[in-house]
Parts: structure tokens; C-alpha cells; sequence
């Protein structure tokens, strides 16, 4: 959804700094360790009950998570390791915020809540893990609702509002990060079913 309505503008408004930073030099390793960097700082904000900062650094980290793309097409510096280091940071980035989360409600002694944030979390890795076991056995799988942008756009918007909506968002997470998986594998299973190869004919049979 997100790449779909915003992903042409965000990324017509930041081409003007992922030129600017390939004309220093950036490559587009350093600002993915950068997005990692920046995370681990909301994390530590949200895990100290800061939540409207957490998720203002957490925002500003998903900016740099949108350039190290840009520059790495802009500049023409895509490679396969780059590609491996973005998605693997990625699954730490999202580890990371959650942990800060959870170490909050924890704090505030939310049992309940840190139950619904454990679900969001397993969920949320599903999601990607389904892709790419998906994209291993040669199958695209972007589809479903909650992906990632949609996550972290989510995440930012209930710890901007406040405690609440922190948890309000926790619980829609936990729902539907889960139903995205089984919308994946269901999406999958058809596309197999589809291009699954028919039994040859038998073997007449030799007098």
C-alpha cells in the first residue's frame, strides 16, 4: 500500500540528497549501518519511556533506510552483498524496536501487553521470512497488508500519540502482521497449484 501511494514522491523528494551524498562519496553500506545506528538510539529512547522521541528517530532512520536505495541505483552501486547487509539489517532494526518496547511495558509492569508486543514481533519476522523462502523457491511474495513500511509507519504513529496508541497499535500488529503471513502462504499455495507441472501420460503398455 505504502509503496504503492508514496514510494514515487518520498522518492522524487529525497533524489536530490542520495545525488548529493554520491557526490561525496557515500556508499550505500555506510547509510544501511547508518538506519542501524539511528535505530539502536530509538531504541534505547523507547525503552526509557521517551516514546515520541523513539518514534522521531525511529522515522528519521527509515529515511535512511529509503537512501542507501537511492544511492545505491543512483550511484549504480548495487550488489548482491549490499542487498544481503539491507535486509539483514532490517530484521535487526525491527528486533531492536520491539526490544526497546518491550523493555518498556515490562517496566511499567504491562504483562499483558508485553504478551500482545511478543506477537507483533513473531509475526512481523514471519512476514519476511515467508517472502524470502518464497523468493527461494523462485516465487515474487510482496503481497498482504502489513508489510514492512506499513509496520514501522504504524510503530511511529503509536508511539507519536502516546502510551495508548502505542498499545492500540501493538494489537493491530499482533493481528494482522499474522493474517499477512497466512495471506502469503495462501498466495503462494495458489501459484504453485498453478504452475505445477501435469503427470506425464503412462507408458503404453509392450505386448
Amino acid at each position: 500500500m505504502l509503496d504503492k501511494y508514496l514510494k514515487l514522491w518520498v522518492n522524487a523528494i529525497l533524489r536530490p540528497i542520495a545525488r548529493f551524498f554520491i557526490r561525496l562519496g557515500f556508499r550505500p553500506d555506510w547509510l544501511t549501518l547508518l538506519g542501524l545506528i539511528t535505530n539502536l538510539f530509538a531504541t534505547a529512547a523507547f525503552a526509557k519511556g521517551h516514546l515520541k522521541l523513539g518514534a522521531g528517530i525511529m522515522l528519521l532512520a527509515g529515511v535512511c533506510d529509503i537512501l542507501d536505495g537511492q544511492v545505491a541505483r543512483e550511484g549504480r552501486s548495487e550488489t548482491k552483498f549490499g542487498a544481503l547487509l539491507d535486509s539483514t539489517t532490517d530484521r535487526y532494526s525491527e528486533i531492536f524496536l520491539y526490544f526497546g518496547i518491550g523493555a518498556y511495558l515490562v517496566g511499567k509492569a504491562e504483562w499483558l501487553s508485553s504478551a500482545v508486543l511478543f506477537f507483533a514481533l513473531s509475526g512481523s519476522l514471519m512476514v519476511s521470512y515467508v517472502r524470502a523462502r518464497a523468493e527461494g523457491l523462485g516465487e515474487d511474495c510482496k503481497v498482504g497488508f502489513m508489510q514492512r513500511p506499513e509496520r514501522l509507519v504504524a510503530l511511529a504513529l503509536g508511539g507519536l500519540y502516546g502510551h495508548e496508541g502505542l498499545l492500540l497499535v501493538l494489537v493491530v500488529l499482533a493481528v494482522t502482521t499474522n493474517f499477512t503471513v497466512i495471506e502469503r502462504l495462501a498466495h503462494i499455495r495458489n501459484k504453485l497449484k498453478t504452475t505445477a507441472p501435469t503427470a506425464p501420460p503412462p507408458a503404453p503398455i509392450q505386448p
